[in-house]
C-alpha cells in the first residue's frame, strides 16, 4: 500500500468530516467547552481535598 493512498483516505475523512460540521452546528463547541469546564472542576475539588489532608 503506497502512502499516497494512505494519505489521499486520510484526506478524504476530513473533507467528509468537514462536510458535516455545518449540520453539527455549534453543539461541539458546547460539548466540547462542558467537558473542558467540568474537568477544571473536578480537579480544583481534588487540590482542594489535597490541600485539606495536607494541613
Amino acid at each position: 500500500m503506497p502512502l499516497r493512498s494512505l494519505f489521499e483516505g486520510i484526506g478524504d475523512f476530513f473533507t467528509w468530516t468537514f462536510k458535516i460540521m455545518p449540520l453539527i452546528g455549534p453543539a461541539t463547541n458546547v460539548v466540547f467547552m462542558s467537558l473542558i469546564a467540568g474537568g477544571i472542576i473536578y480537579w480544583l475539588r481534588e487540590m482542594s481535598k489535597h490541600e485539606k489532608q495536607q494541613n
